[in-house]
Formats: structure tokens, C-alpha cells, sequence
């Protein structure tokens, strides 16, 4: 495979990804790659559960307004709590943390699965999850404990970065938000500001670490069913020989990613907000004309409810997509970045034509030699 530089991985990228996801187009096909390669990726899960989080919590805000009920001062004081209560509450924190911990553990090993399973589709355009899934178990197991080691590493570092800045910040707050209504909000975002760059700095600390595993040490494994020591050996070779290469690469990789993401995501909210628009439109239309009886506001509400649903399966339907687009796209980048750099990945991304086998020519056949000139009738050979 030819040697591509950073920016000429591009191109080939795009066209990768279209053949494995639309080519040809169907629906399901699309949407159950989509589907392997967006689980694959961190922001998917943020934008699956975050934004519908933040939503109903805004519309929870909304609709509560500003006079509450309840006085949460004469409800805990309500709420005795003894010995017995105290013990619950640790039995119940200790559970609690004993269960996340193990779905995060179930999570992490489905997440590495999941990624061999995107190489494999990427590379070999095979389009079967199931053959591809089962293809990498003991693989997937090496890479598992690697992504676990390196999280707990990581953990220690976020510790000593961000630790210092939540004291500070909890130093400086302190006395502001005592003041109340004279608080100096400018003090107070100063105080935030190291804060928000110390979780900005481990956050692009993990997604460059993250990435390097993915695109540089899987390969090897997924490939040779390389140990680690070779896995790293190989990338080390690699860093050394094309650092700036390498720099560049992560710049793109991270750019194009993100600008994909965010171009299919403004096509999917110019026709969410054409579509709330129709909605809305012929929801006024109905609103007036059924809900004067008690069968037209059930109905209306039947509608509503079932509007609701259709616009969650939608909503789903169109972050797997987008993610799962752009996660496509990103394994392909690294391929084609990577394959030129290691042989091994190169030919099975781009396997050699019968062109480019060189046969070697077979030696020159040697003429025949002339007969050895025979003696005269009549007279002896000689002997000596």
C-alpha cells in the first residue's frame, strides 16, 4: 500500500467509509453498522443520555416555576434518621458502588469487543457483526485489561491535575457564595476558570490516549494477535520515525471528526425544526377542531403521546447515524494513515494486485553445447 501522508488519508477515508455503510444503501444494513461503530465512541454515550437528561430536567424547571410546596427544611427535619437508618444508608452506598463498579466493568469489555468488531468491519467490508464479534475473543481480552490499566493510570493523573483545582476552588467559594445577593460573580468565574481548564486538559489528555490505543495498538492485535510488548514496541518505532506525521494526524483526525459530527448534526436539526414546524401546524389544526369533545381530547392526547414516541425513536435513530457515521470514518482515517506505515494492515486494506506481485524470471537457459569432435574411422582414441 502506498505511503499516504495525513491530509491525503482523507479522501480514501470518505470513500471507505461510504462502501461500508451505503454501498449499496439499506436502511438496516446502515443502521446496524451505525450502531456497532457509535457504541464504540465516548460522545456517543454523552449525547444519548445527557442531552434527553437535560431537556426533561429544563422542562421539569419550567413547569415546577418558582413556588414549590414543600419546605425542605421541615421535611428533613420530618425524616428522623437513627443508627438503623445510617447503617441502611452506608449497606445501600456500599451496594450501589459494588453495582456501578460492575457495569462498568461489563460496559469496558463491550466497548473493546465492540472495537474489534468496527475494525473488522472497516477493513474487510465483510458486513457481519456476528462473524466479526466472535472472530477476536482472546484479543479482545489483552486490549480489555490494557484499556483497564491505563484508566486506572489515568484516574491518578486526573487526580493530581484536577484535585488541586477543586480545593481552590472550594477555597475561594466559599466566602463568595457566603456573601448571597453582594456575591462578585467575575470572582467567582475566576475561580472556576482553573477548574474548567484543569477538566478540559484531562478530557483531551484521555480522547488523545484513547485514539493512540484504538488506532495504533488494536491493529497488531487484531492482525498478528501481537502481545503487548510488541504492540508497543511498534508504536514507539512509529512515533520515532513519524512524530510531526503523527502530530498532524491526531490535529485532523480530532477536526474532521468533530466537524462531521457537527455538519450531520445541523442537517438533522434544519429538518427537526421543519418537521416541528409541520407538527405543530397540523397539531393547532386538530387542537381546534377535536377538542371541544371529550373524544376529540383523547384522541389529541393519544396523538400527542404517540408524536412524543415518534420523535424519541427519531431522535435515537438519528445519533446513531450521525455518530456512527463519523466513527466509521475515523477508523477508516487510521487505516489508511496506519496502513501505509504497517504492511500488514496495508495489504488487507488494499490487498496487491497480481500486477504488483513481482514473479521472478527464471534463469537463462544455457544453448547446447557442441558434441566433442570424434577421432578419424580406423584410428584408436587416445587413451592417455
Amino acid at each position: 500500500m502506498t505511503l499516504l501522508s495525513p491530509l491525503d488519508a482523507i479522501g480514501p477515508a470518505f470513500r471507505r467509509t461510504r462502501e461500508v455503510l451505503a454501498s449499496p444503501f439499506r436502511l438496516g444494513f446502515f443502521l446496524k453498522i451505525a450502531l456497532v461503530a457509535a457504541l464504540t465512541q465516548p460522545s456517543f454515550y454523552s449525547a444519548s443520555i445527557s442531552y434527553p437528561l437535560q431537556g426533561a430536567q429544563f422542562a421539569a424547571l419550567r413547569s415546577a416555576g418558582h413556588g414549590s410546596g414543600f419546605a425542605a427544611s421541615e421535611y428533613g427535619s420530618q425524616f428522623g434518621g437513627g443508627p438503623g437508618l445510617a447503617a441502611f444508608g452506608v449497606v445501600a452506598l456500599l451496594a450501589i458502588v459494588l453495582i456501578g463498579f460492575a457495569l462498568w466493568m461489563l460496559l469496558s469489555y463491550l466497548y473493546c469487543r465492540l472495537r474489534f468488531t468496527l475494525f473488522d468491519l472497516v477493513i474487510y467490508k465483510g458486513g457481519q457483526v456476528g462473524k466479526a464479534w466472535s472472530a477476536y475473543g482472546r484479543q479482545s481480552w489483552r486490549y480489555f485489561g490494557l484499556v483497564i490499566l491505563v484508566s486506572l493510570a489515568f484516574l491518578i493523573v486526573a487526580t493530581i491535575v484536577i484535585g488541586p483545582a477543586v480545593v481552590n476552588f472550594v477555597h475561594v467559594a466559599g466566602p463568595l457564595t457566603a456573601a448571597g445577593a453582594k456575591m462578585n460573580p467575575l470572582a467567582l468565574m475566576g475561580a472556576m476558570l482553573p477548574l474548567l481548564f484543569a477538566i478540559f486538559a484531562v478530557a483531551a489528555l484521555w480522547a488523545v490516549v484513547d485514539s493512540l490505543m484504538q488506532d495504533f495498538l488494536l491493529p497488531p492485535m487484531a492482525i498478528e494477535d501481537a502481545p503487548l510488548e510488541a504492540v508497543f514496541e511498534r508504536f514507539f518505532a512509529l512515533a520515532k520515525t513519524n512524530f510531526g506525521p503523527l502530530v498532524v494526524y491526531l490535529l485532523l483526525r480530532f477536526a474532521v471528526g468533530i466537524g462531521l459530527t457537527w455538519a450531520l448534526m445541523l442537517v438533522f436539526a434544519a429538518g427537526l425544526v421543519v418537521a416541528g414546524l409541520a407538527i405543530y401546524g397540523v397539531g393547532t389544526l386538530l387542537y381546534h377542531a377535536l377538542w371541544a369533545s371529550s373524544a376529540g381530547q383523547v384522541t389529541c392526547v393519544a396523538l400527542a403521546i404517540l408524536t412524543g414516541l415518534v420523535v424519541l425513536v427519531v431522535y435515537v435513530l438519528a445519533i446513531v447515524a450521525i455518530y456512527g457515521t463519523a466513527a466509521v470514518f475515523k477508523q477508516a482515517y487510521a487505516a489508511y494513515f496506519f496502513g501505509g506505515r504497517y504492511a500488514a494492515l496495508g495489504d488487507r486494506l488494499e490487498p496487491p494486485t497480481a500486477a504488483m506481485i513481482e514473479i521472478p524470471e527464471p534463469p537463462p537457459v544455457a544453448p547446447p553445447s557442441a558434441p566433442p569432435e570424434l577421432p578419424p574411422l580406423g584410428e584408436a582414441p587416445p587413451v592417455w
